[in-house]
């Protein structure tokens, strides 16, 4: 596969890891390379997703009907579609809240107001990982919903590769979106029934 030699490391490099680009990952998706996986590139690594189980699929479809009803007419959901925050990421969050008439591929993480994950098993990744490339991004907010712990880690004011505020919320009742203002939440029926 051209694309892959082409990403393959020089061979005086170093033993390590070799990191990606943007544009390679893409060469390497055009060629086939990622036939019937799903995967995201992140920090340079190409990293191959988990199957979607229940305990996770039933949060997404909850949260999409929620909120797209509680989005006002200036802003659209992405839904497990590609951002772009830089030239070695490109994260598929679960959602991606961005105002209308954004790049017409989306993958302009700057626009992002919020970016939602649900982790299952990813939650480490979630948590750390995109945490960081968000920060970065200089997305306002950030939500990770923690299926197993049943809560919402919410994580505002970027700084660097971290937000400076990082709660874990157990009460969904209310939960308030500060990126979008005037954005109230009920979360408290996304987690299938126990």
């Amino acid at each position: 596969m051209e694309a892959l030699n082409r990403a393959s490391p020089p061979r005086h490099q170093k033993p390590g890891k070799f990191r990606m680009t943007r544009e390679q990952y893409h060469q390497l998706d055009e060629q086939g390379a990622f036939e019937g996986l799903k995967v995201e590139l992140l920090e340079g690594e190409i990293i191959v997703m988990s199957p979607m189980d229940a305990a996770h699929a039933f949060p997404v479809q909850e949260l999409n009907r929620i909120l797209v009803r509680a989005l006002p007419d200036d802003l659209r959901l992405r839904t497990q579609l590609p951002i772009a925050p830089d030239d070695e990421n490109e994260p598929e969050p679960d959602f991606a809240i961005v105002p209308a008439g954004t790049q017409r591929d989306g993958r302009d993480a700057t626009t992002a107001l919020l970016a939602i994950e649900v982790a299952n098993t990813s939650l480490r990744d979630d948590l750390q990982r995109k945490a960081r490339i968000y920060a970065r991004a200089g997305i306002p907010e950030s939500w990770v919903v923690d299926v197993k712990k049943r809560e919402l880690v919410v994580h505002r004011s970027p700084s660097g590769e971290k937000y400076r505020s990082v709660k874990p919320l157990k009460d969904l009742s209310e939960v308030t979106c500060s990126s979008v203002p005037g954005m109230v939440l009920d979360l408290r029926n996304i987690f299938i029934k126990r």
